[in-house]
Parts: C-alpha cells; structure tokens; sequence
C-alpha cells in the first residue's frame, strides 16, 4: 500500500512510498539451530518401530510358553487324578489356578480331588466346582426293594429292573473309543444308586459290539475297555469294585443284524447280569471256544 502527504515546506505532495511503513518486506522465520536433519528423524522413528516390534515377538513368546506351560500342567494334573482313582474330574488350568469340574460321589471325594490338584508344582490355587448328586435315597424310590418271594422269582425280578435302569437311556460312547458320551451321565447315576440301594447285588458287565473291524481283535479289545469304562464309572459313585466284574464279547452276541445301521446300532451295547453268589459271570469268547474244542476232543476219544 502506497501513500502520498503533503510536504509543508513546499505544498507539495510527496511519495513517501508504502503508507505508514506497511509494504515494508515480511521478516521470515529465522531456522531454530541445534535441531535434527530430516534423516536423523526418520532413522530415530524407523529405530523406535522396530523396538515396539521387538516386544510385541517377545511378548507374544512368553504367552505361548506359558501358554504351553499351563497344557504341561493340564496334563499333570489330570493324569494325577486318575491315578488317584478320580478319572471323572476334569481340569483346566488358567493363570495357575486349577479348575476341577465334573461330579463324584460324595464330598469326601471332592475333598480328596482339591488335595491332589494342590500336591502338584506350580499350582497357586484351586476352584473346586466339582458336582456332588444328593444323597441316594433320594434318588431312589423305597419302592425299588423286592419283596419276599422264591429265590429265582426274586433273581428274575432284579435282573428285569437292573436291565431297566440300565436301558434309558442305553450307555453310549463316543465313536472308536471308550470315552462316554454326556448323554448317559443320568443312566450311570441311577445305575449307581440301584446297586447302592441292593448292597449285596453282584454284576457282570459285558460289552458290544458291531461286526466293523478293521484288524482282526479290534472290537473284542474295543467291547472290554468299553464294559471296563462303565465300571470306572460307578467305582466313582460309590459302588464296591468287588460287585463289579467285566467282560468283552465283541460281535461274538449280536442281537440284530449287522447289515443295517439300526442294526448295527442294536448290537453297539453295555449289558448288566446279575451274579448269583459264587458264579463268576459268562465266559468270553475266547474261553467259550477253548472249551467247546475241549468238549470236542473229549467226544473223539
């Protein structure tokens, strides 16, 4: 901006150039001196990206190994409580707290499963959420007991109410293995609460199978650590092991055929004799056919 004013000593008007000093040039900013060049900067940021990288790998490290640290101690735990004698508590390990799961027969036993998970290294604490099923008088009506009759009517009765507890739901497991499926958790509680309720009954538990068999032997091994699985499970709810006895027959006892899936199905099954005193329970199939080649030689002579 320009001005003109008019000079007294000679009226006349004079250019004073920009008005008032406005116009004069913009000062520019002076540079700050001692600060980093661009590169410096750039290398300071890329330097502290990759440290931030560093700790995330190195955090993400230590996670996985204490990660499978806790699996170590899993598998410890839980091998502990098999051995024991306690293969229905389940556990899991977070933060080094141990948390039992699953049910047992009665509180002594839960006790027992907290002491066996606190034995093991490195555990800080437990939360035992274990499942107690009330008392087995309430689970059992007074009705179930036989009243006085003949000694092989009596033996008929109890066996025709033992197969009907043991029958709905049927005990199933899972597919190739001996593991019970949840399903039947209801049927081996009140098969428990029957034989708690005849303390002087004695069983024989027998297991089946289809006519599948990849390997020749397969399902007469698969049939016996099934039948002994289910009496596992009862030892765990309270009932004597020397009132339970097991065997494998295989598909050496088919009830249907095995050439429909129903029928496979029918023949895939845990049944329960009972044992009169002194009797040791059906022979197995290997048994049954040593004897009957006994049997045979016997005749040729």
């Amino acid at each position: 901006m320009t001005g003109m004013m008019r000079d007294s000593r000679g009226g006349r008007y004079r250019d004073f150039g920009p008005a008032f000093g406005l116009g004069r040039g913009i000062r520019q900013p002076r540079q700050r001196r001692g600060g980093l060049p661009g590169g410096a900067v750039t290398w300071l940021v890329g330097l502290l990206f990759v440290a931030l990288i560093a700790v995330i790998l190195l955090g993400s490290d230590e996670q996985a190994e204490e990660r499978a640290t806790e699996q170590d101690l899993t598998a410890a735990v839980q091998g502990a409580m098999v051995q024991a004698g306690l293969p229905t508590v389940e556990v899991k390990v977070v933060d080094w707290t141990v948390i039992l799961t699953g049910r047992v027969a009665n509180a002594e036993l839960k006790e027992a499963a907290e002491r066996v998970a606190f034995a093991q290294p490195d555990v800080i604490s437990v939360q035992n959420r274990l499942y107690v099923p009330p008392p087995i008088e309430e689970l059992v009506p007074t009705s179930t007991t036989v009243p006085d009759l003949p000694a092989s009517l009596r033996d008929l009765v109890l066996q025709a109410r033992l197969s009907a507890v043991a029958a709905h739901p049927p005990i199933q497991f899972e597919s190739g293995g001996d593991r019970i499926t949840l399903e039947s958790v209801p049927t081996l509680d009140r098969l428990a609460a029957f034989l708690l309720f005849e303390p002087t009954l004695r069983v024989q538990i027998i297991g089946h199978t289809d006519s599948d068999e990849k390997v020749p032997g397969d399902n007469l091994r698969l049939s016996a650590v099934r039948a002994e699985a289910v009496r596992t499970q009862l030892l765990a709810r309270g009932v004597e092991p020397e009132r339970l006895v097991t065997l494998g027959m295989g598909h050496a006892d088919p009830i249907a055929d095995n050439l429909t899936k129903s029928g496979k199905a029918a023949n895939r099954r845990i049944e329960f004799l009972m044992l009169r005193p002194g009797e040791s329970g059906l022979p197995g199939p290997l048994e049954e056919a040593s004897m009957e080649e006994g049997d045979a030689a016997v005749d040729d002579s």
